[in-house]
C-alpha cells in the first residue's frame, strides 16, 4: 500500500491499531476481495426486500439477491461498540469483555482484522460513529482505521472509503470494512426522499428530527422534547410519530444510495469478484413496547433483529442464492469468514465462538441453535421498563431457540422475572406465555442459567467518576 493514513488519530493510533496481531504467512488468499458493510441502527423489516412499503434499499436488495439472506439474524446486544466487538471476535459480550460504553477490546481476544491481516489482506476500516474511536480497540489489525463522528454522512463515508482504497495495489488482497451511521437519530434525510416517502406532510418535524444534524446524546433529539420525552415518555400524536418513522426510513434510502456508489466503484476499479457481507449492529425501537427512537434498554425483536446477507461472486465454488430462516447471530460471522477466507483461527478458543454458516452455502440445513442477548448500560434508569438492577449482572437477558424466546429480568420476584413468547405466532411479543410448567420454559431456563454461569466480566462494575463526566459531556446522562 502506498499511503497508509489514520485520519482521525494520526500515526500513533495507526501503529496501535495494527498491534496485537500474529505473524503473517505466505501466499495470497483465494478470495482476494472482501467487503464488510455495516449500517448502524438498521432494522431488518425496513429493507424493501423484507416487506417495507417504501423503496428503502433497492441496491442492497440487489446485493442480497445475489447471495444467501439470513432472514432471522439477531445481534447479541443493541449497543454499537459491544455488538461490533461481537461481530469482529465471534464472541458474546460476556466473553470478549466489552460491556460498558467506555470499555475497550483487549489484545488477547482474536479479532477478524488481525486474522485477515495475518492471512495477507490489506485491511482498511472507515467508520462513522462518535463512540468508535481507536481507544475502543475495534481498529486493532486495520492498517487504516479512519474514524469520524456522526456528522460524516453516508456519501462522505463512501468518498473516504474509496479514497483509501485508491492507495491499495491493484494486485493486493483487500479486506474493507465500512460502517454507516445515518439511520441513527437524529434524522435529517434529503428533502426529496422525505417528500417521496411521506408526501403532503406539513406537521412538526417535517424536515428533520433532532436538535442538529450529527447530534449525539440529548442533541440527537429535538430540543423541545429532549430524550426522555422522545424515547420513554413519547406523547406525540400518532401522525407525527408516523412521519418520524418515515424520516428514519428515508435515512436508510440515503445510505443505500451511498452503498451503491461504493460497490459500483469498487467493482469498476478492482473487478467483480467480491465477497460481500451486509449487516447491522442492531435494530431500533420505533414505538414498540413504549420505546421510541433508541435501543439498548430492551431485548425485544425490534432492537435485536438485523439484516444479514452474504454474497459470493458468480463462479465461486460456494456461490449460492437463497434464504435461510434458521435463527443466527452476529457472533457467527467471524467463524464463517474464517472458513471462507482460510483464516488461522485459534483452536483453543473455538468453544467460545459462534458457528460457521458456510454449510448453508453447500446446501446443508442449519440446525436450530440457541441465540442469546442482553441489554446495555442504561443512561436513564428511572425510565427503563422492568429493569431493577442497573449493574452489568442486572441486565435483561434473553435466549431464543426454535419458536420460543425467554426473557429474564434479574432482581424481580421469581414469579415475574421471566417472560416467554412464541415468535412464530406472536412475532410482536405481545402475549407473555410464561408459566413455570410451560413445556418450553424449563429447558430454556436451564440453558440460560448454564450460559450465565460464566458471565463474570465486569460483574458489578459501575461507571467511574471520569466515565460519568465524559457521559455528561457527550449528552448521554443528565
Amino acid at each position: 500500500m502506498s499511503g497508509f493514513r489514520s485520519v482521525a488519530f494520526g500515526l500513533a493510533a495507526l501503529v496501535a491499531t495494527a498491534a496485537g496481531c500474529g505473524t503473517p504467512y505466505e501466499g495470497l488468499p483465494t478470495r482476494k476481495r472482501v467487503l464488510l458493510i455495516t449500517v448502524d441502527t438498521l432494522r431488518d423489516d425496513h429493507l424493501s426486500s423484507r416487506g417495507y412499503d417504501r423503496t428503502t434499499t433497492p441496491f442492497v436488495d440487489s446485493l442480497l439477491a445475489g447471495g444467501i439472506t439470513f432472514t432471522n439474524a439477531v445481534t447479541p446486544i443493541a449497543r454499537t461498540t459491544q455488538a461490533l466487538a461481537s461481530l469482529l471476535t465471534g464472541r458474546y459480550p460476556k466473553d470478549h469483555g466489552v460491556r460498558l460504553l467506555f470499555d475497550s477490546l483487549g489484545d488477547g481476544v482474536p479479532h477478524l482484522a488481525c486474522l485477515a491481516r495475518d492471512r495477507g489482506y490489506e485491511t482498511i476500516a472507515v467508520v462513522s460513529n462518535h463512540i468508535l474511536t481507536a481507544e475502543r480497540g475495534l481498529g486493532r489489525g486495520f492498517s487504516v482505521y479512519d474514524h469520524a463522528p456522526d456528522a460524516r454522512n453516508a456519501a462522505a463515508n463512501t468518498r473516504d472509503a474509496l479514497r483509501h482504497v485508491a492507495d491499495v495495489d491493484s494486485d493486493a488482497a483487500l479486506f474493507l470494512w465500512v460502517h454507516y451511521i445515518d439511520p441513527h437519530v437524529p434524522y435529517f434525510p434529503p428533502a426529496d426522499v422525505v417528500d417521496a416517502f411521506d408526501p403532503g406532510y406539513a406537521g412538526p418535524f417535517a424536515d428533520g428530527f433532532g436538535a442538529l444534524p450529527g447530534g449525539i446524546g440529548e442533541s440527537a433529539y429535538p430540543t423541545e422534547l429532549g430524550k426522555v420525552n422522545a424515547v420513554y415518555r413519547n406523547r406525540l400524536p400518532e401522525r407525527v410519530n408516523a412521519h418520524v418513522r418515515r424520516l428514519y426510513a428515508a435515512e436508510i434510502r440515503r445510505t443505500d444510495n451511498a452503498i451503491a456508489e461504493l460497490v459500483e466503484k469498487l467493482r469498476a476499479d478492482l473487478g467483480e469478484d467480491w465477497l460481500i457481507v451486509f449487516t447491522s449492529d442492531h435494530g431500533e425501537e420505533l414505538g414498540e413496547h413504549g420505546l421510541h427512537y433508541d435501543h439498548g434498554d430492551s431485548v425485544s425483536e425490534p432492537a435485536l433483529r438485523v439484516p444479514l446477507g452474504i454474497a459470493l461472486p458468480e463462479g465461486d465454488p460456494l456461490h449460492r442464492v437463497g434464504r435461510v430462516d434458521t435463527r443466527v447471530s452476529l457472533v457467527d460471522l467471524l467463524p464463517t469468514l474464517a472458513e471462507l477466507l482460510d483464516l488461522d483461527l485459534p483452536t483453543e478458543s473455538a468453544h467460545e465462538l459462534g458457528r460457521s454458516l458456510v454449510p448453508a452455502f453447500r446446501g446443508v440445513s442449519l440446525a436450530d441453535r440457541s441465540t442469546f442477548a442482553e441489554t446495555g448500560q442504561s443512561f436513564y434508569p428511572d425510565h427503563v421498563p422492568r429493569r431493577v438492577d442497573f449493574s452489568v449482572s442486572g441486565r435483561l437477558r434473553s435466549i431464543a431457540r426454535g419458536d420460543h424466546k425467554l426473557i429474564f429480568t434479574p432482581g424481580l420476584p421469581a414469579g415475574s422475572a421471566f417472560e416467554l413468547y412464541d415468535l412464530a405466532r406472536d412475532p410482536a411479543e405481545r402475549h407473555d406465555l410464561y408459566r413455570a410448567d410451560h413445556p418450553a420454559a424449563p429447558p430454556l431456563q436451564a440453558e440460560l442459567a448454564d450460559w450465565l454461569g460464566g458471565d463474570t466480566a465486569h460483574a458489578g462494575r459501575r461507571p467511574s467518576d471520569a466515565d460519568r463526566k465524559a457521559l455528561r459531556e457527550l449528552g448521554y446522562v443528565e
